[in-house]
């Protein structure tokens, strides 16, 4: 019988150790409280969705963040998709509900183990919901960094264009830059905001280090390969199409190559979504664009 105690005893503590040293996975948790949105919540069409995330690292570095909604039918749509290495972060995210009825918003962490940890709320849209109305401006002009005739900044609501060494007395309403610049042989009229991720405008405007106000505005990249057809643009007099434009996941700090005919969706620093159709655009430090513009009130 000692043989068989024996077997059993190196048995359990050999299954022991090997639960103990099984890699432990990433934790992520969605925070609540008032400035959250909570599970279950019935959220207009435009509202906003706001997102409080805390994840932490167990045994390997977090290396991705994806946030998706998940259909009732089964449909997925990303709207953050963010690598990484960290030991674990703090994040507030406020997206925009769009015209889905139900969406199960999910968080999705994964390590360097490729284990992965979730959490998610089921958001809801307002029956009641109405298309809101748009503000629309069939002509603006601007200029770029060198030019003195036309200005480089825009407040997107009002329409007003402002030369940038007036702009900073006006920085709390500009969600829109202009400049031009040479990308490797390939010449690129582009749209930004003060707030540019990475700092890249400063080149361009370098006062933008005394502003005490910086918006940023996203630009959604992915109508280079799957564009909006200017018919679309012409037949929106509502936010019906702005809202179902734009996609966070392919939203960026500025769009490149803004050519004449592209249709442009973007996202301002309030949360208003809009849509740009370019008109013609003059090459060169001093050169235009012209464009038409609509936007969310």
């Amino acid at each position: 019988m000692k043989p068989l105690i024996l077997l059993t005893a190196l048995f359990f503590l050999i299954a022991g150790c090997k639960k103990d040293n099984d890699p432990q996975p990433p934790a992520v948790t969605l925070n609540t409280g008032s400035e959250y949105t909570p599970d279950g919540a019935i959220v207009a069409v435009g509202g906003p969705i706001k997102l409080g995330i805390t994840a932490s690292a167990q045994e390997a570095n977090i290396t991705n963040l994806v946030i998706k909604k998940v259909m009732p039918d089964g449909s997925v749509k990303v709207v953050l998709d963010s690598g990484m290495n960290s030991t674990g972060f703090f994040l507030n995210k406020t997206f925009y509900q769009s015209v889905e009825d139900e969406a199960r918003w999910t968080v999705q962490i994964m390590d360097k183990s490729r284990l992965f940890a979730t959490a998610a709320i089921t958001i809801f849209r307002d029956p009641n919901s109405t298309w809101g109305g748009i503000f629309e401006y069939p002509y603006i002009m601007m200029g770029f960094q060198s030019n003195t005739g036309y200005g480089q900044f825009l407040d997107p609501s009002t329409g007003k264009v402002w030369s940038s060494d007036s702009a900073a007395l006006n920085q709390t309403a500009i969600d829109i830059v202009t400049y031009f610049f040479d990308d490797d042989g390939i010449l690129s009229p582009t749209f930004s905001s003060p707030g540019e991720e990475g700092g890249g405008i400063y080149a361009y405007y370098p006062q933008l280090h005394d502003w005490t106000t910086l918006r940023n505005t996203k630009w959604d990249i992915s109508v280079d390969a799957n564009p909006i057809t200017v018919a679309t643009f012409d037949a929106c007099h509502n936010d019906s199409i702005l809202i179902v434009s734009y996609n966070d996941v392919w939203g960026k700090r500025k769009f490149k190559y803004a050519d004449a005919g592209k249709v442009i969706p973007f996202l301002t620093a309030s949360g208003k979504k809009g849509l740009i159709k370019v008109l013609t655009t003059h090459y060169g430090n001093d050169g235009t664009i012209e464009f038409s513009l609509k936007i969310q009130q």
